[in-house]
């Protein structure tokens, strides 16, 4: 090995030097890999804390490699080797999971060797430390700080132990969290969600970093409360985090303090006799407003947790729709009533939309408008009443007031029906 060569200016004792010492306090392992014998040597000998046994697969592996790595920086790493078989310089950054739970950074430099043939030089780094004080400049507060900027509830969650460790103010009144007393862990706050929508949940999480959605969680006085809710992953210190903001849902106002038309007696007469959803549109869509809009009536019910909607419908356009046929929420006229609080949705063309529930079912049955009504049971989305019509442009706003009443009729008779749907409030 000649003492003369060189590498980016340097000599390449120099080089090993730089790679084996030179590097001060940041952790490094040194090593090279043979291309054509497929072996690794490692240089130095040096363990990064809770990846010790890890790092050898690490580099040797690239398809074990997934077991440790973040899912986000896992092409990352694949691009890596695929520089490395090339022989071509690289440099990158990602993030793998320790044994004691905790989400270190990792800086990886490779460069072919200049001495040997075939052969590749790489360091490898722990610069967990720098990567948190960089992801922190420009911010002079902590944790602690950044949640208490938010008015609505805020509160973070160690992801190896899903146990809350800080809370804002709003957080703390409305869900009686404090992180400093009895430990509180995400099973306590949302045990009133199915474990199938909470696993759901998780996984998103995992491969998305990020979730938007309604979970129903235990309020300050034990009961549970309904929030629009987004949460994301998030890397701090060498742990990973979830991050939780929580926007209880409110009662609903109405814009229009105008009283809701009532309709005739004989509506409340048919619906008291009919004995099955089918039964119950038929008398809505027999006794419509003046200038009867609807060719087509439509109940869908709404199971949030399960993701799905079971749709039951009269009328010609629907002959063939069996009862409770069923369609994913995400998508859904429901999904939207959720998302953006709607007290209800008028489509003038399904032609022209975007939602995937519209093309699945709507516009294969002949349907251009439709006017849907949601019902809530304590904040939560039970069923969703649609008014559907054959001609573009058939509902407006001036006849949300007449329809409605139809609606509000219907929710009385449901629970008659549909055993297990807790009777709506009634009206002081």
């Amino acid at each position: 090995m000649s003492e003369t060569s060189r590498f980016g200016g340097l000599p390449y004792d120099r080089l090993l030097r730089l790679f084996a010492s030179d590097v001060g306090s940041v952790p490094a392992l040194v090593w090279r890999a043979d291309l054509v014998k497929n072996e690794i040597t490692f240089l130095s000998d040096h363990a990064i804390p809770g990846l010790e046994d890890s790092i050898p697969r690490l580099l040797q592996d690239a398809t074990g490699a997934e077991a440790i790595l973040a899912a986000q920086d896992r092409p990352v790493f694949a691009r890596f080797h695929e520089r490395m078989r090339q022989r071509q310089p690289v440099s990158e950054v990602f993030r793998a999971h320790g044994r004691d739970g905790l989400m270190r950074w990792l800086y990886i430099l490779g460069t072919p060797d200049p001495e040997m043939s075939f052969c590749y030089l790489g360091l490898l780094a722990d610069c967990t430390g720098l990567a948190n004080g960089i992801l922190q400049r420009g911010s002079e507060t902590g944790i602690a700080e950044h949640v208490e900027l938010f008015d609505n509830p805020v509160f973070m969650v160690e992801s190896a132990d899903r146990r809350v460790f800080i809370a804002n103010a709003a957080a703390r009144e409305a869900f009686g969290i404090d992180a400093k007393g009895e430990p509180v862990t995400l099973s306590d706050l949302f045990a009133a969600n199915t474990d199938a929508y909470l696993r759901d949940i998780y996984e998103r999480l995992l491969f998305s970093r990020a979730w938007n959605g309604i979970l129903s969680i235990r309020g300050a006085a034990g009961r549970p409360v309904v929030c629009m809710s987004r949460v994301r992953a998030y890397d701090r210190d060498g742990r990973s985090l979830l991050w939780f903001s929580m926007s209880p849902r409110q009662p609903a106002k109405d814009a229009d303090l105008s009283p809701i038309p009532s309709p005739p007696p004989k509506v409340s007469a048919g619906l008291a006799r009919a004995t099955d959803i089918r039964g119950l549109l038929r008398v809505l869509l027999d006794n419509q407003p003046s200038g009867r809009r609807a060719d087509a009536a439509m109940l869908s019910q709404i199971f949030i947790a399960d993701g799905r909607v079971a749709v039951t419908g009269i009328g010609e356009p629907f002959e063939s729709v069996h009862d409770n046929d069923t369609h994913p929420y995400p998508g859904s006229i429901a999904e939207n009533m959720v998302l953006f609080d709607l007290p209800h949705i008028i489509v003038e063309d399904t032609t022209k939309s975007i939602k995937p529930i519209d093309w699945a079912l709507f516009i294969p049955k002949g349907i251009r408008s439709y006017l849907a009504l949601p019902f809530f049971v304590e904040g939560v989305l039970r069923e969703v009443l649609i008014f559907c019509s054959t001609r573009p442009r058939a509902f407006g706003e001036a006849d949300l007031g007449p329809y409605t009443g139809l609606a509000e009729s219907l929710w009385a008779e449901l629970p008659r029906v549909l055993p297990g749907l807790p009777k709506p409030p009634v009206a002081e």
